[in-house]
């Protein structure tokens, strides 16, 4: 049987910046980059060609209200993601460590972000 391992709760407030969440969420799984977009009509649903890119500099959250998001090492990308849409109302895109090009997770959204994490490892174990 597979022991779960739990990861460190995420915590986004008002004062957290797009880069200091990125620091934080790389530290826990470092072979995974995550980017942030701002959908231009968030009524209308995601759509990534009409959203523009949030900045390191730019904050997270656009309101009072902190949101604490909790993950684990099961949490699949697409559970991420769509966290993150419902809390933030953000598009977010997931990539993961390929030599030294980063590969976004689409294709591959229903693995765990540790069997994401751990197959970029293996990927840059040469």
């Amino acid at each position: 049987m597979k022991a779960y391992h739990l990861m460190p709760v995420l915590k986004i407030d008002k004062h957290i910046s797009v880069g200091d969440f990125q620091k934080e969420f790389n530290t826990i799984f470092p072979f995974l980059k995550i980017e942030f977009f701002r959908p231009a009509f968030p009524e209308e649903g995601s759509n990534y060609k009409t959203a523009s890119f949030l900045t390191s500099r730019d904050q997270i959250a656009n309101n009072t209200n902190s949101k604490t998001i909790s993950i684990d090492s099961m949490t699949t990308v697409a559970q991420l993601k769509k966290l993150l849409s419902e809390k933030l109302g953000l598009l977010p895109l997931i990539y993961r460590k390929s030599g030294s090009m980063w590969i976004e997770t689409s294709l591959t959204e229903d693995w765990s972000l540790e069997r994401q994490n751990h197959e970029a490892e293996q990927m840059n174990i040469n």
